[in-house]
């Protein structure tokens, strides 16, 4: 035991020592591959002349399709671009899930101490969604108990929590001027939260219940349960005019990003209205019956997706306002959200406590860090001489093999395999491959290493090396004549040009 234990401490000692004096006379380059699928993937670095693909294929479409269990009732639902994922507010469970675009519960944020259901009771979200903002990704969730508004940042960390008139029902997030706007039904307030005050600058609207936002100039609309109106106001909280009367008690606001109008949804009309938003005026009303409940823009098919309810069907409309498809649902009772990096839909429903996610996806299969394929590059006209390489992998299995092919200009092609489990580090306390065989190769553009990387595991290359500068290896005559660009200033001649150019090519 004992000469063991001296060993391990040699071996220790004699690693670092190898590490100080590699490190003092080579450079150092990190590749990171990392495995994004459920399978093993082969993956080949370098080979820029061959143009040898990473991996194949590069891309992979698939369809996700989950069911998630929640609790507690959940209603309205959002997507946050920042984290790539789906909320729900969850009103008798005083809580917000957080759910992944591939259907995964991340983590469920707890809005209250107590164990008493509804006692903040959160019923709406919103989500700051504009990339100049400084709180880019923060979620906003409107309690109608507490009478509050909290505030949950990227990492799903409470940041603060602001106090509202009350009951407040509607949330909303204006990247027009960085601030948020809650309607509160029982004093008919508009309460106004900014990034460092909160302000009340809008009239008091009876019963005010829904509240909208025209993303072009900050217009805000809102409806009135009493007057069965909405009224438009400016950010300053002046009355631009109203649009009425809407005879029903629930509207739900969409703003088409590429019409520039404004859509209203009714619920008990079952229809939408298409305001100018310069005008006030109906341009047209779009018939859509069976209790329509949300309402939501799709970017990657640059369709309006509407659900109803009463038949569990998520309606299409097109530019032209024209109905294109109705798509059978199932368990869908309120929220609806749509993913603007991929072709994915979110649905909550509260009368079994699920959320349901289904479409299409697109992903890479393998990806490496962006400087690798600068490295390529370089290394394709300037090879560098390997001193050392040293492979950490995540997880517990191992890389077991490394293939490297050489392909000569002629075509002839030779190939060496190195065992890596010959390699393993002597420390022993991670997956770590010292790899001393490679010692003495070359990367160039004809070299390629080949290797099988395991499911969803990240592997990254230390390579220790001495790189060429086939510039420098030219006499200075022949640099000018070729007229190659050099890395490392101009040639001590060109100096003496007193137009500050390159002379003349000899003549031979």
């Amino acid at each position: 035991m004992r000469n063991s234990a001296y060993n391990f401490i040699d071996k220790q000692a004699a690693m670092r020592k190898y590490y100080k004096q590699l490190n003092k006379d080579t450079d150092v380059t990190q590749i990171t591959v990392t495995n994004h699928t459920n399978d093993i993937r082969k993956v080949c670095l370098w080979g820029a002349i061959s143009c040898v693909p990473l991996t194949d294929p590069m891309t992979l479409d698939g369809q996700v399709k989950a069911t998630i269990a929640v609790s507690g009732q959940p209603q309205a639902m959002a997507y946050n671009p920042v984290n790539d994922s789906f909320y729900t507010v969850n009103q008798l469970d005083n809580s917000v899930s957080v759910i992944s675009s591939t259907g995964v519960l991340v983590t469920t944020v707890s809005l209250s101490t107590s164990l008493m259901p509804g006692t903040t009771s959160p019923v709406d979200i919103a989500v700051n969604d504009n990339p100049n903002s400084a709180n880019y990704g923060e979620v906003a969730v409107a309690c109608s108990v507490s009478d509050e508004v909290v505030f949950i940042d990227t990492t799903h960390r409470i940041t603060k929590r602001v106090t509202t008139d009350k009951r407040p029902v509607s949330v909303v997030y204006n990247s027009f001027d960085d601030c948020y706007y809650t309607t509160n039904l029982v004093f008919g307030s508009i309460s106004k939260t900014c990034a460092v005050r909160r302000v009340n600058n809008l009239p008091r609207i009876e019963q005010a219940r829904s509240i909208g936002v025209n993303t072009d100039n900050g217009d805000l609309y809102v409806f009135s349960s009493f007057s069965k109106q909405v009224q438009v106001f400016d950010t300053l909280g002046n009355l631009r005019g109203s649009y009425g009367a809407i005879s029903t008690d629930s509207v739900q606001f969409l703003f088409h990003p590429l019409e520039k109008t404004m859509y209203i949804l009714s619920d008990t009309l079952g229809q939408i209205d298409v305001v100018d938003t310069a005008r006030l005026r109906a341009i047209t009303k779009i018939k859509l019956g069976n209790t329509p409940v949300a309402i939501v823009y799709n970017t990657h098919k640059q369709l309006t997706y509407v659900t109803t309810r009463d038949d569990q069907k998520i309606v299409t409309i097109n530019s032209k306002r024209q109905i294109e498809e109705r798509f059978d649902l199932t368990d869908f009772n309120l929220g609806l959200a749509i993913s603007t990096k991929e072709d994915i839909i979110a649905l909550s429903n509260s009368n079994n406590d699920t959320v349901s996610v289904f479409g299409n996806q697109s992903g890479p299969t393998v990806t490496v860090n962006d400087e690798y394929y600068e490295y390529r590059e370089d290394f394709q006209h300037n090879p560098t001489l390997i001193s050392h390489l040293k492979i950490v992998a995540s997880g517990e299995d191992r890389i077991n093999a490394l293939q490297l092919i050489e392909k000569s200009a002629a075509g002839k092609e030779s190939c060496q395999t190195l065992s890596l489990s010959n390699h393993q580090s002597p420390q022993n306390f991670g997956n770590i491959s010292e790899v001393f065989d490679i010692d003495g190769d070359i990367i160039d553009g004809h070299s390629i290493w080949c290797f099988k990387i395991n499911p969803k595991q990240v592997v990254t290359f230390l390579i220790y090396h001495k790189q060429f500068e086939m510039y420098n290896l030219l006499p200075e005559k022949s640099r000018i004549s070729t007229g190659v660009q050099m890395s490392k200033g101009i040639p001590v001649s060109w100096l003496d040009n007193p137009k500050d150019e390159p002379p003349n090519e000899p003549t031979y």
